[in-house]
């Protein structure tokens, strides 16, 4: 094999090889994704997630991550949060001055409304008893600070990015 042939092939070898890893790349990058928490107080007590955007099929009790909308001026309009799946349609779901109750259970460390005063708001504002339409899911942290579906509502099946598992 002369020397200008052997260039020729570890060129194409070391294309094909770029392809295969930058293709590779792309894929789990379309699928999976790192979520991180920068606040002090984390509402599920992690810092990390790992996302996979393939799995959209909510189910109460799991963590996932969605795009936040109508959360402005805490977070703006596509901000990705992370909290758990409380109550999915069909759900009755009671917030009231002592916390919020979903089907008769209360929701672990969803004290009160807490923020309310933080919110400068009354409340009042956002005592509520309702069963979520189809299509739309309660999302709750599990500290009484959590910014949560207690203040700003449902979250629509079409914003969920994905199930999150704690990494730390």
């Amino acid at each position: 094999m002369s020397r200008g042939e052997f260039l020729v092939k570890s060129f194409a070898l070391t294309a094909v090889v770029a392809c295969v890893v930058g293709g590779g790349s792309t894929l789990l990058a379309d699928r999976y994704s790192i979520g991180i928490d920068p606040q002090q107080s984390r509402c599920l007590g992690y810092r990390v997630f790992f996302i996979d955007k393939t799995d959209k099929i909510p189910e109460r009790g799991k963590i996932f991550t969605f795009k936040a909308l109508g959360t402005e001026p805490y977070f703006p309009n596509g901000t990705l949060l992370t909290k758990m799946i409380d109550g999915v349609p069909g759900d009755r779901v009671q917030v009231g001055h002592d916390g919020v109750v979903v089907n008769g259970s209360q929701v672990p460390t969803a004290d009160g409304l807490y923020l309310a005063v933080t919110l400068n708001k009354p409340e009042s504002r956002y005592i509520r008893d309702e069963y979520l339409a189809t299509g739309k899911y309660w999302f709750s942290g599990r500290t009484k600070d959590s910014f949560d579906s207690r203040y700003w509502g449902t979250v629509d099946e079409t914003q969920l990015v994905g199930r999150a598992y704690p990494l730390w």
